[in-house]
């Protein structure tokens, strides 16, 4: 590999439909439930507003990684121009399909970043993948567990 990669991420259709997959099952099983429809409305309200806020935290913070050959990690926010190093929490969850990564900038805030298939181009995912497997040090004693 080529070092530094630039990995360019956008929102996951896959999770979208997930969500509204959710919810519309939710609102089904709501409606078949023998209850007065007062308390129906109710829960439809609520499956509604979760669903929302479900959607509005996939919406994505970082809009490219960069990968460094040191194991190092860059990130660049959605609405900047610069790429701030960032330390790798330990915990990530590395698969085919499906990554979870947490992220810590020097800001000291937290960012999780899901990073599915459909969320980069297929060369681009698996670089990650083999990056966040064999090159990143994120694999630290915890003393919080």
């Amino acid at each position: 590999m080529q070092f530094p990669i630039t990995i360019g991420l956008h929102r996951s259709r896959f999770l979208d439909a997930f969500v509204v997959f959710a919810a519309l099952l939710a609102g089904v099983a709501v409606l078949m439930f023998p209850q007065p429809a007062l308390i129906q409305v109710g829960l439809i309200v609520l499956i509604v507003s979760l669903a929302v806020l479900a959607w509005r935290q996939l919406t994505p913070k970082i809009s490219a990684l960069r990968l460094e050959q040191s194991g190092e990690i860059s990130l660049l926010r959605i609405g900047e121009s610069d790429f701030v190093p960032a330390k790798i929490l330990p915990g990530a969850t590395v698969h085919p399909g499906l990554s979870v990564v947490r992220f810590k900038p020097d800001d000291g805030r937290v960012f999780a970043q899901i990073v599915t298939v459909d969320s980069l181009n297929a060369p681009d995912f698996r670089r990650l993948r083999v990056f966040l497997r064999w090159r990143a040090d994120f694999s630290e004693l915890n003393d919080d567990a």
